[in-house]
């Protein structure tokens, strides 16, 4: 399940260790999040390389999401093709010498296992964008509407807000004080 012992991964010195799966996270990711409706297998394809008292991990994760359009609630195939880099801390190597890594995980001693499962799941969530559209909302603009109401976007706000809605009679007042200062 993409979990191994630390001493099973430094038994690849000269080499990297080489894994690849098909991982079914449907329940895993539903339990996270109720923004998933559906999530096609994930193929998983990485290696772990010894470097220094550090793991590192290089894996590339491949799936489609189905997830609700952030204005119309409607389903979303959003697929998701991301490559994850960390390094995990195996021998305890000094934060000066992380600097050069953007990611770095402490290895529990009680449990001194990879947990690059987690990682996955972490990871797709992450690469959920905050703006989802269909392909009909994206290429016409399409806000939600009802009934006496509909979704205006912020420069049409803008624009509504600038334009003075000014009372037909109180119009002719304002044009009433010009002929004055004419005289």
């Amino acid at each position: 399940m993409l979990n191994w012992d630390v001493q099973d991964v430094r038994r690849y010195k000269d080499k990297p260790f080489e894994f690849k799966e098909t991982l079914d996270l449907t329940k895993e990711m539903q339990n996270r999040t109720d923004e998933i409706l559906k999530i096609a297998p994930v193929e998983v394809a990485g290696q772990l390389f010894n470097d220094h008292g550090l793991v590192i991990s290089d894996v590339k994760v491949e799936t489609t999401l189905t997830v609700p359009s952030t204005r119309s609630l409607l389903p979303v195939e959003l697929p998701i093709n991301i490559r994850i880099n960390e390094a995990y801390n195996i021998d305890n190597v000094s934060d000066e010498e992380l600097e050069d890594y953007n990611v770095v995980i402490p290895i529990d001693d009680d449990n001194p296992t990879i947990n690059v499962y987690e990682s996955i799941i972490d990871n797709i969530l992450l690469s959920i964008p905050t703006k989802v559209l269909t392909e009909k909302e994206e290429a016409e603009n399409i806000m939600p509407s009802g009934k006496n109401w509909s979704v205006i976007s912020e420069d049409e706000f803008n624009k509504q807000k600038e334009e003075e809605h000014v009372n037909p009679e109180f119009a002719k007042l304002k044009n009433l004080f010009n002929d004055d200062k004419q005289d």
